[in-house]
């Protein structure tokens, strides 16, 4: 393909069209009209030789194809901007812009009420679309380089252990709590190490995951606990700790919130384990973008 015969502006349309999801809003926020902006959809695919973006009842998704120029043109079109001195406006009052969010069930709930709530009364018209993420302390490092997704939010490891790129930033911290059926013979007298570690455990792993922290330092002391249900869904463990004899590790705010109207009781964990750290992931390409550092800075005010 000659460069020289590529026109920029197709590039934008194409930028546009990967963030809104939607035909009508991109031709908005580049300032065409819709059938200015079909029409680059079609110069687009002719140029690249792929239908580029599918339309569902959702919106129109981007191909694998698309999925894998999104970075390099929306590192291109960065770099522009940034040698150009462009700041596009961003006013989240009237703006329409689709933010797509990699999250837990766990950070749903914490996160997802403030933010919308917050939401409601300075940016009513921007909306967050969740995407499941069921690998509990996994990063979708690969979802944010290609552009899948703008964010990932769940109990990620620390920057120093992700990818060059992946910009982060701690949302809150909680100690993890054990969580034990209220009436449970396990509370009739002080809940030991041994005791932790004799007992049936429900645990949160994601696919492929079967062992943590918690079992590596019972090794030190020669214990081994039995893993009786593994499960992606932190939100399940209260209900099945409620009607079981399990234990269950779990964020102290989670805890606290399903006592409430759960027969559950809370415990200090007899082993040392680093608490339970809610963080937000980036790609470095949307440092620069004003949408992305305003959600950004909502998040980061979120808790």
């Amino acid at each position: 393909m000659n460069i020289s015969s590529i026109n920029l502006n197709l590039l934008v349309a194409f930028e546009a069209l990967l963030e809104e999801h939607s035909v009508s809003r991109a031709a908005r926020r580049i300032g065409l009209s819709q059938p200015a902006t079909s029409n680059a959809l079609a110069r687009l695919r002719d140029l690249f030789g792929d239908p580029l973006f599918n339309r569902t009842v959702r919106g129109i998704i981007p191909t694998p194809r698309a999925l894998e120029l999104a970075v390099p043109i929306r590192s291109g079109l960065a770099q522009l901007r940034c040698a150009f001195g462009e700041r596009p406006d961003f006013e989240p009052a009237i703006s329409t812009r689709s933010f797509r969010i990699a999250m837990t069930d766990y950070s749903q709930l914490r996160v997802l009420p403030t933010l919308l709530r917050r939401m409601g009364t300075v940016a009513p018209h921007i909306q967050i679309v969740v995407k499941r993420h069921n690998h509990v302390f996994v990063a979708p490092e690969a979802d944010l380089r290609s552009g899948s997704i703008d964010a990932a939010i769940g109990l990620f490891p620390e920057e120093s252990a992700l990818d060059p790129g992946s910009q982060s930033c701690d949302l809150f911290s909680e100690e993890g709590v054990c969580i034990i059926r209220r009436g449970s013979p396990l509370l009739k007298n002080r809940f030991t190490l041994r005791q932790y570690a004799a007992a049936g455990h429900a645990a949160p792993f994601g696919p492929n995951d079967n062992r943590g922290f918690a079992d590596i330092l019972l090794e030190a002391h020669g214990l081994r606990r039995r893993l009786q249900l593994i499960t992606p869904d932190f939100l399940t463990l209260p209900f099945v700790v409620a009607k079981s004899d399990l234990v269950a590790v779990v964020p102290a705010g989670l805890a606290a919130h399903f006592r409430r109207f759960l027969p559950i009781e809370m415990r200090k964990v007899p082993l040392p384990l680093p608490k339970f750290r809610m963080r937000a992931l980036w790609h470095e390409q949307a440092d620069n973008d004003p949408a992305h550092k305003w959600l950004r800075a909502q998040l980061s005010g979120n808790i």
